[in-house]
C-alpha cells in the first residue's frame, strides 16, 4: 500500500471513530433520561446531537446510521420539550435508538481491534511502581484499551491540560497522595473522571470516603483483578443500550391510571395501563413488565387478591409489585403487602419519590433477573438461556428469512492449564475470553458461556463465511494475549465450529452442526476455525 493509500486509509478510520463517539453520545444520553427526565434542557441537548449525527453519518457514508438517526431527528421533531411524551412515542424513540446502536456496531465488523482503540480516549494510570504500570498497560492494550503511564505529579498535571482521559487508575500512594491529588484534580472539572483506585495495604474508613469523595467507581486492594478492571474500563467505552424499565400500571380508574402513566413516562419508563383487573395476567405475558405499580380497591377483584394469584406462577413470582392507593390505615397497608406485595405508596404520592421506588424496584428486579441466567465467573448468559434465545431467534426469523450463524467456541487443551498452573489460572483464562469476545462482537450478538471451557455465540444477520472471518481474526488476536499469575505467563488458544441456519432447522439441530463443527476443528490440530458446511457428509 502507498503513502498515499495509507493515508487515505487512517483518514477513513479517524472519522469512522468520529462518527462512532457522536453516536455512543446520543446513545448514552437516552439512556440518562431516568436520571435527568424528561424535561428542556436534555430535549434540546439530545435532539441536538442526534442532529448532529444524521449530519456526520451522511456525510462520511455511514448510511445505516444516517437512516437510524434521522428516524430518531423525525420522532423527537414530533415531540415537545415541555410535554411528557406517551408510552408510544417513548417506544419509537427506543426502537431508533436501538438501530443506532446496532448501525454503529456493525460498522465496526471490519475494524481490527487496534484500529478501535487508536480513536479512544487513553486511561492515564498512575503507580509509583512503574513496571506495575507497564504490565497493565500492556494487558489493557490486548483489549483495545490505549493508557498513558505516569510517575509523577507534574506530568499528569500537564496531560491533563491537553487531554481529559476517559478514566484514571491510580494508587492510593501515588505522589504519596493520590487520593487527594485526585480530588483537586476532579474539582476543576465540569464533570469528574471515573476513577478507579488500587491500594496495596487495608485502608482505614477515612480513606474509603476520600475514595468515593473523589469519584472513585472501585476500589482494589491487596492485588487488584485486572480481568474485573478491564470489564469496568469497557463499559466507560461502550455503547450502553439497554432497555427501558417496564411498568404494568392497574387500576380500574383510567383518570389515576394516566397520572401514574404520565408520571413514570417523563423518567423514560415504558408503561401499559390496564383498567379491568381480569386482563392482567395476558398482558403481563405479552409486556413483560418489570414491576407492576397497582391499587388495591377494583371492583371484582381487590389488588391483594389479584397479587397472590399472580405470585401463584413461579416465573412472576419475583415480579415487583407496588400497592399505590389513599388507603391510610397501618394494618390494612401492612396486610397488602404481605399478602404478595412489596411496596405501599400512599395518594397522593409526589412524582419524585413514585418515580425514585419504582426505578429502585425495577433495577433490583432486573439484576437479580440477570444473576438468574447469568454465569458468575463470567458475566455470560448461561446454556439454558443461550439456548432458549436461539430458539426465539429462529422463531423470529422465520419469516425475516436473514442468516443467523451459531457458533461453538473450545478453549484448546484447557484441562492442561487447570493441571499445571491450578483452577485459578484456569478461571482467568476463561474469563480473558469472555472480556474479548464482549469487546469484539456487536450488541444484538449473544455470547453465552456454554459450560466448562465451551462457550457459544448467536450472530443474527450474519452468514457462515462473515461470521469464520470475525472469528478467525478474534482466534488471532486471542493466542498473542498473555495471562499473567504472579511469575507465571501463558498463552492460550481456542478452537471454533461455525454453523448458519437452514429452514425447518431447530435449535438443537443447529448447535449440533456448530459442534460437530468444533470437532472438526480440533481434530484439524486446535487454533483454527471450521465450517459446518465443509463437514464431510
Amino acid at each position: 500500500m502507498s503513502d498515499k493509500q495509507q493515508q487515505l486509509v487512517q483518514l477513513k478510520d479517524h472519522f469512522a471513530r468520529r462518527v462512532y463517539e457522536e453516536a455512543r453520545h446520543v446513545v448514552n444520553s437516552w439512556g440518562q433520561l431516568a436520571e435527568v427526565h424528561w424535561q428542556e434542557v436534555w430535549f434540546n441537548e439530545f435532539t441536538l446531537a442526534a442532529t448532529k449525527l444524521v449530519g456526520l453519518a451522511e456525510r462520511h457514508g455511514f448510511m445505516p446510521l444516517a437512516e437510524a438517526s434521522g428516524q430518531l431527528v423525525a420522532v423527537l421533531a414530533a415531540a415537545e420539550a415541555h410535554i411528557t411524551p406517551s408510552s408510544d412515542v417513548l417506544e419509537q424513540l427506543n426502537t431508533a435508538i436501538g438501530q443506532i446502536a446496532t448501525a454503529c456496531s456493525r460498522a465496526n465488523d471490519n475494524m481490527a481491534l487496534k484500529q478501535v482503540s487508536a480513536g479512544r480516549k487513553p486511561v492515564y494510570l498512575c503507580f509509583n511502581d512503574s513496571a506495575q504500570a507497564t504490565l497493565l498497560k500492556a494487558q489493557l492494550a490486548s483489549f483495545g484499551i490505549p493508557a498513558h503511564c505516569f510517575a509523577n505529579q507534574a506530568d499528569l498535571n500537564e496531560a491533563i491540560l491537553y487531554r481529559l482521559p476517559a478514566a484514571m487508575v491510580v494508587d492510593t500512594d501515588f505522589g504519596d497522595q493520590g487520593v487527594a491529588l485526585v480530588s483537586t484534580l476532579q474539582m476543576d472539572l465540569r464533570a469528574p473522571i471515573p476513577v478507579i483506585f488500587y491500594c496495596q495495604q487495608t485502608p482505614s474508613l477515612a480513606t474509603r470516603l476520600a475514595v468515593v469523595r473523589a469519584n472513585g467507581i472501585a476500589l482494589y486492594v491487596g492485588q487488584m483483578d485486572v480481568d474485573i478492571l478491564i470489564e469496568q474500563l469497557i463499559g466507560v467505552y461502550s455503547l450502553r443500550s439497554e432497555p427501558p424499565f417496564r411498568v404494568l400500571v392497574v387500576d380500574d380508574s383510567r383518570a389515576q391510571a394516566m397520572y401514574a402513566e404520565r408520571t413514570l413516562n417523563y423518567a423514560g419508563l415504558f408503561t401499559r395501563n390496564v383498567n379491568d383487573p381480569f386482563e392482567v395476567l395476558e398482558v403481563i405475558e405479552s409486556f413483560n413488565p418489570d414491576a407492576i405499580l397497582m391499587d388495591i380497591y377494583m371492583p371484582g377483584c381487590m389488588g391483594p387478591e389479584l397479587a397472590q394469584v399472580i405470585r401463584q406462577q413461579d416465573k412472576y413470582d419475583s415480579i415487583p409489585i407496588l400497592y399505590l392507593s389513599a388507603e391510610s390505615d397501618i394494618d390494612k397497608q401492612l396486610d397488602a403487602v404481605g399478602r404478595g406485595g412489596d411496596d405501599f405508596l400512599t395518594k397522593p404520592v409526589p412524582k419524585t419519590v413514585l418515580i425514585a421506588t419504582v426505578l429502585n424496584r425495577c433495577r433490583r428486579h432486573r439484576g437479580l433477573r440477570a444473576q438468574m441466567i447469568r454465569d458468575s465467573l463470567t458475566g455470560l448468559v448461561d446454556h439454558n438461556h443461550t439456548l432458549d434465545t436461539l430458539a426465539k431467534l429462529i422463531g423470529q426469523n422465520l419469516e425475516a428469512a436473514l442468516p443467523l450463524t451459531f457458533v461453538m467456541i473450545d478453549l484448546d487443551r484447557f484441562k492442561q492449564v487447570n493441571d499445571s498452573y491450578g483452577h485459578a489460572m484456569g478461571d482467568r483464562v476463561i474469563r480473558a475470553l469472555a472480556l474479548y469476545l464482549k469487546q469484539r462482537f456487536r450488541l444484538t450478538d449473544v455470547i453465552g458461556r456454554y459450560g466448562g471451557e465451551e462457550f457459544a455465540l448467536i450472530l443474527p444477520d450474519t452468514d457462515e463465511a462473515t461470521a469464520a472471518l470475525l472469528l478467525d481474526e478474534v482466534r488471532s488476536g486471542f493466542e498473542k494475549l498473555t495471562h499473567h499469575q504472579g511469575p507465571v505467563e501463558i498463552n492460550v488458544t481456542f478452537s471454533a465450529g461455525v454453523a448458519t441456519w437452514t429452514p425447518g432447522e431447530d435449535a438443537s439441530a443447529l448447535a449440533h452442526r456448530a459442534d460437530l463443527a468444533l470437532y472438526q476443528a480440533k481434530a484439524n490440530g486446535r487454533n483454527r476455525i471450521a465450517l459446518a458446511s465443509e463437514l464431510p457428509h
